[in-house]
């Protein structure tokens, strides 16, 4: 007993029957239509109707520009992380600049239309559903008609163009030229997409196409009738591809979406732009995990062993606990750190805050400092900052008594839900599952404002410490964008103004002793993702800044804070000021402890969009990057993960 499309029974509707009449017809979806139904058969119904009228969501597929990235290292670098990016989140990103010209896509898209528009007689000579290669052309409506629950409402043609292309008279005569060129171009773009995805997994460039993502490329022209109804049927079914990759082209009509964060997202066409999606077989060769140096083990399961670590819920400080005496593969760096490099005579900038707020002559030979420093070395060590050294030693020792208190407590804390339910984050490695090499090192994470929180949710080890330290280093940092504005020539409390100070997180970052440290990192190199930092660092030291194309230590000084400009300054003074590398490497000695206070609002969802400010711009300076919000930025940054690329590159114009 055959059921209709809203599953009631119904005796007189023998489903197969009526697919084998249309599957005979050998005209498609396009018979159909030129035979003027009014109403969609019931073999194309959906289980429920389509609503083509719910509003979409602000949401937008990414769009890669491949322009220079063949002359340009630092355009192609650029690219590759956006890339990584989308393939990460989306699955999904539009591409222009792709070398592929217009006239060939129309061409393309003409022959596609006049294969299905030519005489219905000489098209049912392509017609079949014989999948064994005999013809090297399949045309038909659904290759899977009658095993899918839902008939789409759509006729294609396949052909098979690599390996082994097709011979002209293979081909149907109004697209066999186009199909032919058409294929050489895309083989051509698929081969240089697949050396940029090699890349951004951390790969050599050709690893991809050596293991066969280029071997092969099916064509398919699909062709969408008119529908009377079309709430009641679908284009085509939602899935996901079962190749390598797929590259796109579609008209100028519209109707693709893609599934993004819980919804289905319109990918609208642009003139001249291709849509590149990753496939299964992708997908799957991803999770062919590689080991610190890029060579397949196939006894090494990457996500597997990051799973089974985040899974002890214990860090870092648990595997050193347990007595472990060789760095983990999912620690390792592709090549060792080389921990005993001679330092250049380089020596970052010490700025003395004392007399600032008394001595006019005083405040204007700190802002000049301050100014010299963010423009060239993006960070300056501080003293006589106003925060009493007492405060300072107390908030060390609160992070080092969270790390070492009872583990099955500390484990109450443990998470990996940034949505804010929680108001500590404690975990190892933000981004533990999307970048490359895992940091050996453990933090907690904490937002201070705006919004403080209650004491009864912060951990008893650092509570007290965490309000007290939160309320110095906000008054610090207020301070110290008073001094950036007037640096950058604006109104003393420009920065301020404009938010740079409305939000504060603070993270105790714990990173243990390592029996190998040459083997791994504490934090990969990275820029910060937020406005400022201000950093309280032990005594045991580690830090790194890169300047002038070379690592340079940053010892600690005590009672000094260590302040840097992130992402966001760098982007609001349109470059004026910098946004560094820095990293830390691992230590056999440890613990080593550092807390970084980020002035960022970090993920709170806020409509405030920050760009280029506007009084630094002109004709010969003009905007380098585009508005963003500080929630995107964030988003970005962590689907990115700490991969050794700035994520300022993604909002470039």
């Amino acid at each position: 007993m055959v059921l209709n499309d809203t599953s009631t029974c119904q005796p007189d509707y023998d489903r197969k029957a009526e697919l084998r009449a249309f599957d005979e017809t050998k005209t498609g979806v396009k018979g159909l239509v030129d035979a003027g139904i009014t109403e969609v058969p019931r073999i194309f119904h959906l289980p429920s109707p389509e609503n083509l009228n719910s509003q979409q969501p602000e949401l937008t597929l990414p769009t890669i520009d491949l322009q220079g990235i063949g002359e340009d290292p630092i355009r192609r670098k650029d690219v590759i992380v956006k890339m990584k990016v989308a393939l990460e989140s989306w699955g999904f990103f539009q591409l222009v600049n792709h070398g592929i010209p217009n006239n060939i896509l129309e061409e393309m898209m003409k022959g596609v239309m006049d294969f299905y528009e030519q005489d219905s007689e000489v098209k049912k000579q392509w017609y079949t559903r014989d999948m064994s290669g005999k013809t090297r052309v399949v045309y038909n409506s659904n290759f899977d008609l009658y095993a899918a629950p839902v008939t789409n409402w759509r006729d294609t043609f396949y052909c098979t163009m690599a390996p082994n292309p097709p011979q002209p008279h293979e081909l149907p005569p109004p697209c066999r030229d186009i199909l032919l060129e058409y294929s050489k171009q895309v083989m051509k773009l698929g081969v240089c997409l697949l050396e940029l995805m090699s890349e951004g997994l951390g790969l050599d460039r050709n690893h991809l196409l050596d293991i066969g993502c280029a071997d092969g490329l099916g064509v398919l022209g699909h062709y969408y009738p008119s529908c009377p109804q079309p709430e009641l049927t679908i284009g085509t079914r939602e899935h996901n591809d079962n190749d390598f990759i797929t590259i796109l082209l579609q008209d100028h009509i519209g109707g693709l979406r893609v599934f993004y964060q819980d919804r289905w997202i319109d990918v609208p066409p642009i003139p001249g732009a291709l849509v590149v999606n990753a496939g299964d077989l992708l997908q799957m060769t991803n999770k062919m995990v590689l080991n610190g140096t890029s060579t397949c083990q196939l006894d090494y399961d990457r996500k597997a062993e990051l799973r089974a670590f985040d899974e002890t819920k214990t860090g870092v400080k648990g595997l050193v606990d347990a007595g472990i005496t060789e760095v983990p593969r999912i620690f390792h760096l592709p090549s060792p750190e080389n921990l005993n490099s001679q330092q250049p005579e380089l020596t970052l900038p010490t700025i003395d805050l004392q007399g600032i707020d008394n001595n006019p002559i005083r405040r204007k030979e700190v802002i000049e400092q301050v100014k010299g420093a963010l423009e060239s070395w993006g960070f300056f060590q501080l003293v006589n900052h106003g925060i009493p050294n007492n405060i300072l030693e107390e908030m060390i020792k609160g992070v080092v008594d969270f790390h070492e208190q009872d583990t099955e407590v500390k484990k109450q804390w443990y998470t990996r839900d940034v949505s804010g339910k929680t108001r500590v984050i404690y975990n190892s490695n933000f981004d533990l599952y999307s970048a490359p090499v895992t940091n050996w090192r453990d933090s907690f994470y904490c937002t201070m404002v705006p919004n403080p929180p209650e004491p009864q949710e912060l951990p008893s080890p650092c509570r007290d410490v965490l309000l007290e330290y939160s309320k110095q280093v906000m008054k610090l940092g207020v301070c110290l964008f008073e001094l950036m504005s007037e640096a950058l020539g604006l109104d003393r409390n420009h920065l301020v103004d404009i938010g740079c100070a409305d939000g504060l997180a603070v993270l105790g970052h714990y990173y243990p002793s390592c029996p190998q440290p040459e083997l791994t990192i504490g934090t990969r190199d990275h820029t910060d993702n937020d406005f400022i930092t201000i950093l309280l660092q032990d005594h045991m030291g580690g830090l790194k800044v890169f300047y002038e194309d070379q690592w340079t230590d940053v010892p600690p000084i005590p009672g000094a804070l260590v302040v840097n400009a992130g992402d966001f300054l760098q982007l609001i003074t349109n470059d004026k000021f910098v946004s560094s590398q820095h990293k830390v490497v691992a230590n056999k000695v440890g613990p080593r402890v550092s807390v970084a206070s980020f002035f960022t609002t970090g993920a709170i969802q806020t409509s405030k969009m920050y760009a280029p400010i506007t009084e630094l711009l002109s004709e010969d300076n003009p905007a380098k990057y585009r508005g963003t919000t500080m929630k995107e930025y964030v988003d970005y940054y962590r689907a990115k993960g700490l991969d050794g690329t700035s994520a300022l590159l993604y909002f470039k114009i």
